[in-house]
């Protein structure tokens, strides 16, 4: 009985990763040039984002401190 398990555990194991690996195949990359502008994008977008919170963050800290005094 426990061998019918260990190999049934088995075959169920190579079935996922037959499956993993044709999804896989399934997958389109894209080329190094679409890979690099959408790297600089996300680069340049989070710059930008923490360049903003780093103001705001600066100008409320600059009005609650006009308001304690």
């Amino acid at each position: 009985m426990q061998e019918n398990e260990k190999s049934a555990g088995k075959s169920q194991k190579k079935s996922w990763f037959q499956g993993l690996q044709s999804e896989f195949r399934k997958i389109i990359w894209t080329d190094r040039n679409t890979l690099i502008k959408q790297t600089i994008a996300v680069v340049v977008i989070t710059i930008i984002l923490a360049v903003l919170i780093s103001v705001m963050d600066a100008g409320i800290l600059e009005g609650i401190n006009l308001l304690m005094k």
